[in-house]
């Protein structure tokens, strides 16, 4: 008979405080990923904020998953024009990237987020400068440092992922089909942080269970948003994000304030 016992030990936790902000928190970070971009920046404080002895690896951990059910929707949507053998193969250096990044971060305490997110922010700003001076002879490098990056914490990598699958198809017309294979590409690699985060034992089923079924409704709803209500303007969106930032570093200050402990 199926061992159902983990049921009655979750029922208890999901009526609580904690569950019912991580559901509407998923949401609304899955509306935001899709319109604006850069969801890791109001996750992240919102998780320290509700977990505060919670370490840093499995907070971004637990968030992966919830990426990774919001990606489902755009892979099979697009399944048709995904180049499957072509970017498993090209994913080699950057599934071994990111499993190398969540090895880093896997037991780091909460401190560890404010460099992080700063480092994140400037790799968020400068994508476009640095995705401009990829060459094909760094493309192999590149996407090892790009997938550590994915591991580490990954804000912003849809940038990157895109200006290194330009190098494969760099005519202007192949644009849309070069952000459908960094989409999924994107998706695959969360995939592989995932389960590197699940060996690292940094997955907690109360937590990554709710706030990826508030993930994958808000990743429908910011389709329907966007598709209704048109792209914003690069410059709110660019506003927007910006204000995330601060979000995300205020966020990343709390260990520092003694709110509450955490792991080494």
């Amino acid at each position: 008979m199926m061992d159902l016992s983990w049921i009655s030990a979750l029922a208890p936790w999901l009526l609580t405080r904690e569950t019912a902000l991580l559901l509407v928190g998923g949401f609304v970070v899955g509306i935001f990923s899709v319109i604006i971009g850069g969801g890791f920046f109001i996750s992240i404080p919102l998780l320290q904020f509700l977990f505060p002895s919670v370490s840093y690896g499995a907070i971004v951990g637990n968030l992966k998953v919830g990426s990774f059910f919001r990606g489902i929707g755009s892979t099979i949507t697009n399944r048709n024009e995904i180049d499957w053998l072509g970017n498993l193969l090209w994913s080699v250096p950057l599934v071994i990237g990111t499993v190398l990044g969540v090895m880093v971060i896997a037991h780091l305490h909460q401190r560890w987020m404010l460099p992080a997110i700063i480092t994140a922010i400037a790799l968020s700003e400068l994508a476009p400068w640095l995705a401009k001076r990829i060459t094909k002879g760094s493309f192999q490098a590149a996407s090892l440092a790009t997938g550590a990056y994915a591991g580490f914490l990954g804000a912003g990598i849809g940038i990157i992922l895109v200006a290194l699958f330009r190098l494969q198809h760099p005519a202007v017309e192949r644009i849309a089909h070069v952000k459908i294979q960094a989409r999924f590409i994107e998706w695959l690699i969360g995939i592989v942080a995932v389960i590197a985060h699940y060996f690292h034992g940094n997955l907690i089923l109360a937590l990554w269970l709710v706030w990826s079924v508030g993930s994958f409704a808000g990743g429908l709803a910011g389709g329907v948003l966007l598709e209704k209500l048109g792209a914003m303007s690069g410059k709110i969106q660019k506003s927007v994000l910006r204000l995330a930032y601060l979000v995300a570093i205020a966020g990343a200050l709390l260990p520092f304030l003694n709110w509450g402990g955490g792991k080494g």
